[in-house]
């Protein structure tokens, strides 16, 4: 069997340069450009150091959204890691320039007014043609805000929930920066958002329709320190983050799997939703610890974000070489059932956004933001160089050649090219 699959691999390795075809690049970007409402907006910016026109900034996330006509519209996050960034969730139009979303007024208070936006790490869009965004209220280190979970409508790009997390639900160290929606009802009711706090290695419920949230914590929330040093392309750095990578399974007897791993880990991990969702399990003295677990297999070096699809297949980056991969959740979680989609050197470096997205044809399509991160961490950004990429591709043709598609009832088959 492990010589089976080993020519399974072979083969499908010659086949990847094809298969990675598929997966197109939307945009990319040396540094970003905002768009300012008016010239006096952007003179404002420069003037209080909110916008700094030589500064190469780090976009994180990346999210689609189609419209009932086939409309698109692809959503950026650019987190405050300090000041300088003068819109940090926006739209990409097209000639690739960056549009404050909702609008400006969101922005440009830089934390002043807590109504707005401080600093906005990843999103969320549900099948309610929902965005939900998640605003840390740090900028840089330090906070100026409380952390908040808000919601739009995107047909009438208005505000329609808000959920400011209080002194129970969020600590000194807390830094969410990963949502995930858990939506069961058809009438868009009923619906969780799971968040990761990757400083202080905690996991936060929100119970939308109650309006509350709890905070859970963990052991295998933690980085691993031995998967605490990253090497991208060459370039070194140590990061101990912890819980970031959250992906969603489909429903299935009425619950479903919230899969996540920290980014300094090789590892994966698991937790039904049903016991997250309920705030008494965090006063059950007798709650199963091991409710909570981590999956018997490694990946070869670490990821970032990560997403599912509706069959339950697994998408991540990996680090070293900077690739794609998938997993199909219907097998054991090990490297002999890691399947890569894509592996380039300069174009795939740190996916620090990872998303499934439904077009407006009803099918499945993967869409990924990449960076040079690593000379972030370094500070050796150049803007000579491409620095982000926002890579994008139908699932249907990415997999046309994958074991993935394979399931545990399916033993994988050679493929030929």
């Amino acid at each position: 069997m492990a010589k089976f699959i080993f020519l399974s691999l072979c083969v499908f390795f010659c086949c990847l340069a094809e298969g990675a075809s598929n997966l197109n690049i939307y945009q990319q970007w040396s540094k970003l450009e905002f768009v300012f409402p008016t010239a006096q907006d952007k003179q404002k910016a420069l003037t209080n150091g909110w916008y700094v026109e030589d500064d190469i900034v780090n976009p994180i996330d990346v999210d689609v959204h189609y419209n009932s006509t086939g409309g698109r519209t692809v959503f950026i996050t650019v987190p405050r890691f300090d000041t300088g960034r003068p819109i940090t969730l926006g739209t990409v139009d097209s000639q690739g320039r960056i549009n404050a979303y909702p609008n400006y007024a969101w922005h440009d208070n830089q934390g002043s007014n807590c109504d707005g936006f401080t600093s906005v790490w990843r999103t969320a869009i549900d099948k309610c043609h929902r965005l939900w965004a998640i605003d840390a209220g740090k900028i840089g280190d330090n906070w100026v805000c409380p952390p908040k979970l808000v919601a739009f409508n995107l047909t009438t790009n208005e505000l329609i929930f808000t959920h400011q997390f209080n002194g129970s639900s969020y600590i000194t160290d807390s830094l969410y920066i990963t949502p995930a929606v858990d939506v069961r009802n058809a009438d868009c009711s009923n619906t969780f958002v799971y968040l990761a706090d990757v400083t202080a290695r905690s996991l936060g419920v929100v119970d939308v329709d109650k309006n509350v949230s709890w905070r859970i914590t963990h052991r295998l929330f933690h980085p691993y320190p031995s998967a605490g040093t990253f090497v991208i392309d060459g370039d070194s750095f140590d990061l101990m983050d912890g819980v970031l990578g959250l992906a969603l399974s489909p429903v299935k007897n009425n619950d479903r799997n919230l899969y996540f791993h920290a980014l300094a880990s090789v590892n994966e991990n698991v937790v039904k939703t049903s016991v997250i969702r309920n705030s008494a399990f965090l006063e059950n003295s007798e709650a199963d610890p091991n409710s909570i677990n981590v999956l018997p297999g490694r990946r070869s070096n670490q990821s970032a974000a990560e997403a599912m699809d509706s069959k339950g297949i697994l998408y991540y980056g990996l680090m070293s070489p900077p690739s794609l991969w998938c997993w199909n959740s219907n097998t054991v979680f090990s490297q002999e059932n890691f399947w890569p989609i894509g592996i380039d050197q300069e174009t795939l470096q740190f996916a620090s956004g990872v998303k499934v997205i439904v077009n407006s044809d009803g099918d499945e399509e993967l869409w990924v933001m990449t960076s040079s991160f690593q000379r972030v961490m370094t500070g050796t950004m150049s803007a000579n160089e491409t620095n982000f990429r926002i890579h994008y591709g139908s699932l249907s043709k990415i997999l046309k050649l994958s074991p993935c598609r394979s399931t545990i009832n399916n033993p994988i088959k050679i493929i030929t090219c």
